[in-house]
């Protein structure tokens, strides 16, 4: 984006230095047959020390300047001689789009003509200096401009990318870089088919029909886009791409939210069947983060879950192994069958084995007089997600290692096996590599679940996506607890943007729900996370240092935004005065303030009145 503005400022600089955008076209000049006398008096009385010389067609002959006629007459040529074989005919002349030089401005003046040798104006000196200035103060406007449309451009949530009218990429911004899981730089000048699959924005430029709200395949799942020409002149120059919404299914969740707004569920008035689902799946919309790290893992995952190959996702406690878990279930071809979800460090070791592989009937004292099917059979066409893998004991390793190989389960006390279909996605917060070694975990195991490694970072890694979870979970927490939304200011999230977060993802929400309901009134401010949080946390002297370091960091913010809080509520009180004497009266309390009747509607309402 950055470089194709550059380039962009680059031909508006020389624009700007053509020699046409400083010519003065308000010019005199004398024909040939001008006599050496009323040359002298013409240029006396109209202050010129040089003049252009053409002919009646304007066409430019040379200059004629004082110095050359006082010449003249010392070498007793007659006054009234014309100036025909006394003017410079070999002046230099500078084209109207010629680009401005420092050779240019080496002469007072210069004559400016087009291609045909037409006189069009005189380039003077000054005028360029002065306007050199202008023009190097409107260029510093620009690149600033140039500057902040980058800085927008790029923190668009939405894809956007643009072509020109071969199709090839011009600029595209981070968001869909980030989708695509390409660099936006060897992504410029690529044609767009070659980064985007199935896209149709190449087709859009040549016939110049805009597609609007059209669904496309893309990253294996479906997406809603704009395709839209761009014209100029009567010609299309090129075009725009604009990834909408990251799935489909959002638009489900924007339609909840409008159904919310009119106060009614009825979708009549929409033309479009929303599909019945026992529970909504969890999409890749909902695994939020824009970090390098983080997209490339959502990448990974994203292509993994088109196989049905075993995958093995690692990440410390909390950063949300989970949710990515049933993403990929969400986007597989067992989609539509079960999610069986088995936490490997939570079931005793004595249970491990019945609840993996069930049993039947009679199977040992005390078990189920039918018996019970394991997880392995729940998970038959779906998705089978051992959570905490590296917990399990070696002797159940070597069983399960025997059912990825076979595809078939013996229940306990089961005579004969039973084939499976699962797609196994298992998970640890351990290194599975060093269990390896120290013999605490099957290699040949680790191979079968390590076909695609996919590695989460922690938050503490990945803080740029703090303000994202933070505007998620106060979405999540309102909706739980049917309270209005809460604003939370900017220097809480600083704060919690310094804190390293030793419990990721999970401690955030537990902070963020806290928040949310102990704090009263409408915001969230940074003492309320001190008080609520930090002060509680000062168990040991590392997290004392900790949040020492981070109160050194915010205090300044913080002070001034305890003075702004005093302020409001002083502000509130006067408000609340001014209308009691008043007595309710709007119009009258406006004037004695001295606001308009809309700011005492918008302050009334600010301060919950």
């Amino acid at each position: 984006m950055k470089h194709h503005l550059e380039e962009e400022s680059n031909d508006f600089y020389i624009e700007k230095l053509q020699v046409g955008h400083w010519v003065d076209t308000n010019i005199l000049f004398l024909p040939p047959t001008t006599s050496l006398k009323d040359a002298a008096e013409f240029m006396i009385k109209q202050q010129l020390n040089e003049v252009a010389v053409t002919d009646e067609n304007r066409h430019f002959l040379g200059i004629l300047s004082l110095g050359m006629v006082t010449k003249a007459l010392l070498k007793d040529v007659s006054p009234d001689i014309s100036i025909e074989n006394h003017f410079d005919k070999q002046a230099k002349t500078l084209y109207f789009q010629e680009v401005l030089s420092i050779v240019s401005l080496t002469k007072g003046s210069i004559p400016v003509v087009d291609k045909q040798n037409v006189l069009l104006g005189m380039l003077n000196q000054h005028d360029v200096l002065d306007g050199l200035e202008k023009t190097y103060q409107e260029l510093e406007r620009l690149e600033k401009t140039i500057e902040w449309l980058s800085i927008c451009f790029d923190n668009v949530s939405e894809g956007i990318v643009v072509v020109n009218e071969n199709g090839f990429v011009k600029m595209i911004n981070k968001a869909y870089c980030n989708y695509l899981g390409a660099e936006q730089k060897s992504a410029i000048n690529q044609h767009v088919v070659n980064i985007i699959e199935g896209t149709r924005l190449h087709m859009v430029i040549q016939t110049g029909i805009p597609e609007h709200n059209q669904v496309q395949f893309l990253q294996g799942q479906e997406v809603v886009a704009h395709r839209i020409p761009i014209w100029k002149n009567n010609k299309i120059i090129g075009g725009i791409g604009i990834l909408v919404f990251q799935g489909v299914s959002e638009l489900y969740t924007i339609f909840d939210r409008i159904q919310e707004l009119n106060g009614t569920t009825d979708l009549t008035s929409v033309n479009i069947e929303q599909p019945k689902r026992k529970e909504e799946p969890t999409t890749f919309n909902q695994v939020i983060g824009k970090s390098e790290r983080f997209i490339h893992a959502k990448n990974i995952a994203r292509r993994a879950a088109q196989t049905s190959a075993s995958i093995l996702i690692t990440g410390e406690s909390g950063v949300g192994k989970e949710i990515f878990t049933k993403a990929i279930h969400s986007l597989s071809k067992y989609s539509e069958g079960p999610f069986i979800s088995v936490n490997c460090a939570s079931i005793p070791e004595h249970l491990l084995e019945s609840e993996l592989f069930g049993y039947e009937e009679g199977a040992f004292t005390g078990s189920r007089k039918k018996g019970k099917p394991g997880k392995f059979l729940l998970a038959h066409k779906g998705t089978l997600f051992l959570d905490e893998i590296g917990d399990m004991p070696l002797h159940m390793q070597s069983k399960i290692l025997r059912v990825l190989q076979e595809r078939e389960v013996e229940p306990v006390g089961g005579s004969k096996p039973i084939p499976v279909d699962f797609r196994l996605i298992a998970a640890t917060n351990c290194s599975i590599k060093e269990m390896v070694k120290e013999n605490k975990f099957r290699e040949d195991l680790y191979y079968r679940i390590n076909v695609i490694p996919i590695t989460i970072p922690p938050l503490r890694e990945r803080k740029e996506d703090i303000p994202l979870l933070i505007g998620q979970f106060m979405k999540t927490i309102c909706e739980k607890y049917q309270i209005p939304l809460k604003d939370i200011s900017k220097e809480t999230v600083a704060g919690m943007m310094e804190y390293t977060w030793p419990g990721n993802i999970r401690e955030l929400f537990n902070v963020m729900e806290r928040l949310i309901t102990l704090v009263d009134g409408q915001g969230i401010y940074f003492d309320d996370f001190q008080r609520y949080f930090l002060e509680r946390n000062k168990t040991n002297k590392e997290q004392a240092i900790e949040y020492q370091m981070l109160e050194r960091e915010i205090a300044p913010i913080t002070s001034l935004h305890t003075l702004k809080r005093s302020e409001l509520q002083k502000e509130k009180e006067l408000l609340i005065q001014i209308l009691k004497e008043e007595q309710g009266n709007k119009t009258r309390a406006a004037k004695k303030l001295g606001i308009s009747r809309a700011t005492l509607y918008n302050k009334i309402k600010e301060f919950n009145l």
